[in-house]
């Protein structure tokens, strides 16, 4: 891995852009990239936790709506074929 003097690492940056993305398209519209670009990283990492939480209680939420209104679906067997 080749780091420069001045800069970021090109691990390190990637990392930075995939949190910068999941603020800005998860955070749906509350923060743009240079605000999330600016944050200092405990703040960002704070953001990034605060909205994961809020992601995992919804799926949380939709998944019980939809086990709650889930039909079961009677099961049939192969119908048997006819001898010769």
């Amino acid at each position: 891995m080749r780091y420069h003097f001045f800069g970021l690492a090109p691990d390190y940056r990637l990392g930075l852009h995939e949190e910068i993305f999941s603020l800005c398209y998860y955070g749906k519209g509350g923060f743009t990239w240079d605000e999330v670009y600016g944050l200092p990283i405990h703040l960002r990492r704070f953001y990034i936790n605060q909205v994961k939480k809020v992601l995992e209680e919804k799926n949380k939420v939709e998944q019980a709506e939809v086990s709650k209104h889930k039909v079961s679906m009677p099961t049939f067997s192969k119908p048997s074929s006819p001898r010769r």
